[in-house]
């Protein structure tokens, strides 16, 4: 009995030891569950998803920007490198899970590399969650309308809400010059099962 009693002591002396070694080695006063706060975040230096810039990898920024980047966009030769800008003066917060947490939308831009706004390939918005202690990505916002300059079309958040988030786009019409799209439109999309749809 006496031993049985010992071995028990033991047991929990030792679990006891494991989870103070392992507390130990957490950031002073997190837990493995605490979130990311994402409006601390080096967004200068974050690697982003290549998707939106067709790239095979993701992409390390460097001081907000990433340059050629391997792409299978097509400019004045096939598969052109991009040259990948973050717009991290433009990020926008706002809680859109409904969890009391800011998301963070980061706008990006896709160019043909050393090229002029006829070259830009794509503009999308990243729009990231900072659960779990990482960065995980929600969705990539892009234009609904359709593409007709040849700049592509540009979004802006306007705001972002327990649900869903509303961006303005303002899209190119077929006369408009590279500066200037002219369309207007604001379009949403809804939170839904830890992505983001279209509404």
């Amino acid at each position: 009995m006496w031993r049985t009693g010992a071995l028990t002591l033991l047991v929990c002396v030792l679990l006891a030891a494991a989870c103070l070694v392992a507390y130990r080695l957490l950031p002073h006063g997190e837990t493995h569950s605490d979130p990311i706060d994402l409006r601390a975040v080096d967004w200068r230096s974050i690697e982003i998803p290549g998707t939106l810039c067709r790239s095979p990898k993701a992409i390390r920024l460097h001081d907000g920007t990433a340059v050629n980047v391997p792409s299978d966009f097509d400019g004045p030769e096939p598969n052109m490198p991009q040259d990948v800008s973050a717009h991290t003066d433009d990020i926008f917060y706002g809680d859109i899970t409904g969890d009391d947490r800011d998301e963070a939308a980061l706008p990006v831009l896709c160019g043909n590399h050393d090229s002029t706004a006829a070259g830009q390939r794509a503009m999308g918005i990243l729009v990231f969650d900072g659960g779990a202690r990482q960065l995980s990505l929600l969705g990539t916002l892009t234009s609904r309308k359709p593409r007709l300059g040849e700049p592509p079309n540009l979004l802006r958040v306007e705001r972002m809400n327990p649900g869903g988030i509303t961006v303005k786009d303002s899209f190119y019409l077929a006369e408009d010059p590279n500066c200037c799209p002219s369309g207007q439109a604001t379009e949403t999309w809804v939170h839904r099962k830890g992505r983001l749809v279209a509404r």
